[in-house]
């Protein structure tokens, strides 16, 4: 009579009160199948094992990811940067240019500075609205008011 989950070798031997053994032989030493046979706790103790290899890896690939993310943002900020010194520097030329085209039309050096002054500072009034209603967004707004629990006498986020 072999126990489901033993291997066939492994066959209970009774003691000198008549209970079977398993995993021993008659002079009482254990037999391999004593050690083949996995009990709950040796279960539990794998699993557990398995569990904490499947979060260090899973911690490790977080870890490498926000390294990857860190070095991309820092390589976007630079360029952001040198971009931001290039557009200044082909700015300044198209004033130049706008300037040297309206003193040629006539009109007096300090004028010219001044117009041009007025349509930077228009441009820059204009894309100041432009991120003031963009910064809204900023706050997540519709994730928080799903994270919200409805008030009392709503159902579903919708009054009653």
């Amino acid at each position: 009579m072999s126990i489901p989950g033993q291997p066939d070798n492994c066959k209970p031997v009774a003691d000198e009160r008549g209970f079977g053994e398993h995993g021993s032989d008659e002079h009482g030493a254990d037999t391999p199948c004593a050690a083949s046979a996995p009990g709950p706790l040796d279960d539990l103790s794998a699993l557990q094992r398995e569990l904490r290899a499947l979060v260090h890896d899973q911690l490790r690939l977080a870890g490498l990811e926000l390294r990857l993310a860190a070095h991309s943002v820092m390589t976007m900020i630079s360029a952001a940067v040198c971009m931001g010194a290039l557009l200044v520097v082909a700015w300044l030329g198209l004033m130049g240019a706008a300037g040297l085209g309206l003193m040629e039309m006539g009109l007096e050096p300090a004028l010219v500075s001044l117009v041009l002054a007025a349509v930077t500072l228009v441009l820059a009034g204009l894309l100041r609205v432009l991120i003031r209603h963009r910064s809204r967004d900023l706050g997540l707004p519709a994730s928080l008011r799903a994270l919200r629990p409805p008030a009392a006498g709503n159902r579903n986020g919708k009054a009653t």
